[in-house]
């Protein structure tokens, strides 16, 4: 641990759901595991030669699910947050490590737990933003009285911010051409947009009254999945915000994707006017 005083949260809603599954996909193992020997070795009074290739099949999938989730718990037994003097840093399995200095901080976002939810606990609850870049807190690994000491730790050093409107949104420019995945969040005065991919950049953050303009435009199609848009100039940039979200599963054998329709543009357009 780099730093006094640095507090460490680990999340430990993840590893806990994680000891679950290793415990019964152990006793799966060694309950099959010692029937498949019982009916190899043993002479037993009932005929169980038929259970040999059940339980030696049994066992191979309890072992195949049992060696990854030790292996992620050790990363977990590793990763965390810690919140030091001078900076956050966060180690989360399978990702490189973050951090950021409280000098380069402006503010932490709170989707909360209605987003939550509404991702079935898998999507970001907290971010701490700052003036190109951002990190990711993966807040929706701890339990709630955990998150409740990290808002407050985070707020003796940055405001802590609930956006009014908040979504997943793929960002283009003026020709059309992809620019990134990524969020949208609409505060009391402030427009922000940022990476939810790669390198986590924030593309702006708008203060209302500097926008040139937001109108609506046509929409766009993904086969036949409309995803409506619109249109906003800020700094002499236009950026074009498609109300949809390409979302990639990577797996052993290759990739999928799958459009989703994030929201309506009037409703955004007429937030955004009403604000300005």
């Amino acid at each position: 641990m780099n730093g006094t005083n640095a507090n460490r949260y680990r999340f430990v809603l993840h590893t806990r759901r994680l000891t679950r599954l290793a415990i019964v996909s152990a006793l799966v193992l060694v309950i099959s595991g010692l029937l498949a020997l019982l009916s190899s070795f043993l002479v037993q009074p009932v005929n169980l030669e038929g259970l040999i290739i059940p339980s030696y099949l049994i066992s191979t999938i309890a072992l195949a699910f049992l060696l990854p989730l030790l292996v992620l718990q050790y990363m977990y037994a590793h990763s965390g947050i810690w919140i030091e003097p001078d900076k956050v840093r966060v180690r989360f399995p399978g990702m490189d490590e973050q951090e950021i200095a409280w000098s380069e901080s402006r503010f932490a976002v709170d989707e909360g737990e209605e987003y939550l939810r509404a991702s079935k606990g898998k999507e970001g609850l907290g971010f701490l933003f700052g003036e190109t870049r951002y990190i990711r807190l993966y807040l929706e690994g701890l339990l709630p009285e955990q998150r409740a000491q990290v808002e407050q730790a985070l707020a003796e050093h940055v405001p802590v911010r609930l956006p009014r409107r908040f979504t997943l949104m793929t960002l283009l420019n003026s020709r059309g051409e992809l620019m990134a995945r990524g969020r949208l969040y609409l505060f009391e005065d402030e427009l922000l947009c940022a990476e939810n991919r790669g390198d986590k950049r924030v593309f702006f953050y708008a203060p209302l009254k500097d926008l040139s303009w937001v109108k609506q435009r046509a929409s766009f199609y993904v086969g036949r999945l409309e995803c409506e848009a619109f249109t906003i100039r800020y700094q002499g940039k236009e950026y074009v915000i498609m109300l949809g979200y390409e979302t990639t599963i990577f797996r052993g054998i290759g990739s999928s994707s799958h459009w989703t329709r994030t929201g309506e543009a009037d409703e955004w357009v007429g937030a955004l006017q009403a604000s300005t």
